[in-house]
């Protein structure tokens, strides 16, 4: 991992592969980090490309901003971040549930920053569970604030991962070779009053289904048909508006699902963009 200072703020991010073929830019889901993309991140770099998968700010090993933050301001972020590396256009954008709708923002504010766009498990639309999720997120935010308690503290956050790591993956996966573990560890990895802060941003994310179609570049919308936490619906919304796109339900697949079924993952993408 390296960490690039994005106007203050540390990005952790992990850069592999030559990149002969060009570059790639994986972002992650709310609550854990870019080692959803472990087995991608191999795969394309194996095949000639350099990858670049960050750690979005308050997740994993980035730094932990306690201050309230949009989602276009974590596009801002990752444009930045590009910036950085000095990569003017990427052969592939990538991003799954929050990740993807940093994508979408990405290239709405900068057009020609990819050749090509894969939107997993994501949704261009308002959070239609919002209203559910913003008392929880008050809730954490009021805890955090106001509790002194440091056991009370870390079972908030400890409560919050397993939350994430549930809703993220099957639980057939989660039974297997301490997974839910694992992924519980990662997620509390990033656990803090930023992350929370970064999670209302997620839930009160602004709708641009109206702007999507304003997207050119081939695109592939991927999602899985047990997606409880973003349903398939808002997948096809997405293909329905981006004229240049092709929409793949994953059969039985999580709504974090390039973890548990990387294989054909990997092969939906090798087939979208012929690698």
């Amino acid at each position: 991992m390296e960490k690039i200072n994005i106007n203050g703020i540390s990005i952790a991010v992990k850069i592999e592969g030559d990149g002969k073929k060009g570059d790639i830019l994986l972002i992650h889901c709310l609550g854990l980090s870019h080692k959803v993309f472990d087995n991608q991140i191999k795969f394309l770099a194996q095949k000639g490309f350099r990858v670049i998968a960050p750690d979005v700010r308050c997740h994993g090993e980035s730094d932990k901003v306690d201050s309230p933050v949009s989602i276009w301001d974590l596009a801002e972020d990752i444009l930045k971040l590009l910036d950085k590396i000095g990569i003017k256009k990427l052969f592939l954008l990538g991003g799954i549930s929050m990740g993807g709708m940093i994508s979408m923002r990405m290239i709405l504010k900068r057009p020609d920053i990819a050749q090509n766009l894969v939107l997993m498990g994501t949704s261009a639309d308002q959070d239609p569970y919002k209203e559910r999720y913003i008392p929880m997120v008050e809730d954490m935010l009021n805890t955090l604030n106001n509790e002194k308690d440091p056991e009370k503290i870390k079972q908030t956050f400890r409560n919050s991962a397993e939350f994430v790591v549930r809703l993220c993956f099957s639980h057939q996966y989660l039974e297997k070779d301490n997974n839910f573990e694992i992924w519980v560890n990662e997620s509390l990895k990033g656990q803090s009053l930023g992350a929370i802060y970064v999670s209302k941003a997620v839930i009160t994310r602004d709708s641009i289904l109206d702007q999507i179609e304003k997207i050119k570049v081939p695109t592939l919308v991927m999602v899985g048909s047990n997606d409880i936490a973003v349903p398939p619906r808002e997948s096809e919304k997405i293909a329905q508006r981006i004229k240049n796109s092709k929409l793949v339900i994953l059969d039985g697949a999580p709504h974090i699902f390039p973890p548990e079924i990387p294989d054909r993952t990997n092969a939906e993408i090798s087939s979208f963009v012929s690698i």
